[in-house]
């Protein structure tokens, strides 16, 4: 199973951003995995936003994410513990990005595709950013 990042989608929806092309190169190689994707609302909602930057409907972005990824909703204990990961890293990762961390952790994903290096951080992580 792979967690996918929000840089990842920028990196799929602008031919401009200069993660495009290893985007391109690991959506493929996702296909053939045939593995599942998850994202959570935090990736969902930081992707719509981007959506300003492309000329992409937000709305048909969101389409894609549902149809193609199975999307964790995130709770009031989520937000909560999020704090608590943040804290433990001493405030060196956004919140955003904590919700990523806790979320992987509940869920038992290891394997997550970005382009955010905080993410190296996480011993138990396997960031995937090229192919």
């Amino acid at each position: 199973m792979f967690f996918l990042d929000t840089s990842y989608f920028e990196g799929l929806m602008s031919s401009r951003d200069v993660h495009h092309n290893d985007s391109l190169k690991i959506q493929e190689y996702i296909d053939d995995s045939n593995e599942k994707t998850v994202i959570n609302t935090t990736v969902l909602v930081e992707t719509l936003n981007r959506s300003v930057k492309t000329n992409i409907l937000a709305e048909n972005i969101y389409d894609v994410l549902k149809s193609n990824h199975q999307i964790i909703k995130l709770t009031a204990y989520d937000y909560l513990t999020a704090l608590e990961v943040n804290k433990h890293f001493g405030n060196s990762i956004n919140y955003s990005d904590c919700t990523i961390i806790h979320t992987m952790m509940e869920i038992g994903v290891r394997n997550i595709v970005t382009f955010d290096s905080d993410f190296n951080k996480i011993e138990q992580f396997n960031v995937i950013s090229s192919i």
